[in-house]
């Protein structure tokens, strides 16, 4: 009888906090999910119309600029110094 008491009392325990539980739970994979983006992976404000550049700056910057600039950071050619100039030249205000 004293061990179906205990049972009861922790299966109830489980219950009562059964929303507490489940949210601590959705707030760990949501850090995680985000240490792998450092924290970028998705911000409403900014996600659609700026880039994050985690290579060359560290900064954020306009995509459509960077796009309607002709900057080539992808191919064989692209160098170091032409990214971080194109990147910097499309870092906006409203990005950062």
């Amino acid at each position: 009888m004293e061990y179906i008491m205990l049972i009861v009392l922790v299966l109830g325990a489980f219950l009562v906090f059964q929303k507490y539980i489940a949210r601590g739970f959705a707030g760990r994979w949501k850090a995680v999910g985000e240490s792998l983006g450092q924290g970028r992976i998705y911000d409403p404000r900014r996600t659609t119309e700026c880039i994050f550049d985690f290579q060359y700056t560290s900064l954020w910057y306009d995509k459509a600029c960077f796009e309607g600039s002709g900057c080539d950071c992808l191919s064989v050619r692209a160098n170091t110094t032409t990214c971080e100039d194109c990147i910097v030249g499309c870092a906006a205000p409203e990005c950062q």
